[in-house]
């Protein structure tokens, strides 16, 4: 059997580590690297580590498997889970594991209470801003209040998430960051020990400086890949290469494709690339509300990607698809070049999928 894929993701340590090391430099605050989704796709191991070599000290995670599978990698800095845990097994599991949990309110304190036993078991306190999916609403004073009054619990941190920091606005992100403000100053003033404050995520943690606090969390940024334009230097992590495993002549009225879409003019040397949806080639997020703005920004890239129909490289050479993209395979003009079966071309990819193969470089 060949030994090589016929595509996979190559991605630099160095670029992640310097992708860290400029984070961690910038923000002069403690940096919790988040590494949820897999590392953000290129890998839950890779990611901590690079995160770790910047001098990051704590960890974050969105699932109890990826905090246990930390700790069997043999991770032993601080981790973050910043999900609520329903399943008593699980909690038991990762208190064994030493992991961070987080409290959503007065029920989820008290399942953390009861699944600790006697033990220290760390939470830090999460408070719905404007985000509407997990935490205490900001305004519940008397359901934070019983939280903290939750026997059996260290309180060492607080947090909440911004919905919208990489809107051009402002405004959204001051006014959940007022409303943090507030309730840990309350909570304050009424003796509870909030411990580590933090709200920034990557995109404010990169923009707005007054979102800092105690720490922030900060996870794309680590994989270079932000809505928005910062004045750090990171590099975009990852390029897609594809093999080319058939190349073959279509003539003048062949059509290539389902539904034979598209019917090619004149006789056309293409390739034929292990490359396709699943790999996130030529994918494009569409609108999930039905509100004026959604629609343009889809317009918008719909036109975009009339006018610069996706393409790979090769040797310098951008190679145009031909016909539609498919789900595994996809056709690419390779009139021009010596391009075979067996060689790799470069593809890019906007959404980090998990791809079926990935390499370090």
């Amino acid at each position: 059997m060949c030994r090589y894929a016929q595509s996979y993701l190559e991605i630099s340590r160095s670029d992640l580590a310097d992708n860290a090391r400029m984070v961690t430099e910038f923000v002069k605050r403690p940096v919790i690297g988040v590494v949820k989704c897999d590392g953000y796709g290129v890998s839950l191991a890779e990611a901590a580590a690079a995160w770790v070599s910047a001098g990051v000290r704590t960890l974050a995670v969105s699932e109890p498997q990826e905090a246990l599978t930390l700790r069997r990698l043999g991770f032993q800095e601080e981790i973050l889970l910043l999900s609520p845990v329903p399943c008593p097994e699980t909690l038991e599991a990762l208190i064994r594991a030493r992991v961070i949990l987080t409290v959503t309110g007065a029920d989820c304190a008290r399942r953390c209470a009861a699944a600790a036993a006697g033990r220290t078991v760390r939470v830090h306190v999460a408070v719905d801003t404007g985000m509407g999916r997990f935490g205490v609403h900001w305004r519940d004073m008397d359901a934070l209040e019983e939280v903290y009054r939750t026997e059996g619990l260290t309180f060492t941190g607080i947090f909440s998430h911004f919905a919208a920091s990489f809107a051009r606005s402002e405004r959204p992100t001051r006014r959940q960051l007022d409303r943090f403000l507030s309730v840990t100053r309350a909570l304050e003033e009424k003796g509870y020990p909030v411990g580590v404050r933090h709200i920034a995520n990557s995109c404010a943690a990169l923009r707005w400086p007054e979102t800092w606090l105690d720490a922030v969390r900060v996870g794309s940024a680590l994989v270079g890949r932000l809505p928005v334009t910062i004045s750090l230097p990171l590099r975009r992590v990852g390029v897609f290469r594809a093999m080319v495993v058939e190349r073959r002549t279509l003539h003048a009225g062949d059509t290539t494709g389902y539904a034979s879409l598209c019917r090619v003019r004149r006789e056309t040397e293409v390739a034929v690339l292990s490359l396709g949806r699943h790999s996130g080639f030529g994918l494009m997020n569409r609108p999930e509300l039905l509100r004026p703005v959604d629609l343009l920004t889809c317009l918008h890239r719909l036109l975009r990607g009339c006018l610069h129909p996706p393409a790979v490289r090769w040797e310098g050479k951008t190679l145009p698809v031909v016909g539609r993209i498919g789900s595994q395979f996809t056709l690419v003009d390779a009139g021009g070049t010596c391009l075979k079966p067996g060689d790799y071309v470069c593809a890019p990819v906007d959404l980090m999928l998990t791809p079926p193969e990935r390499r370090f470089v």
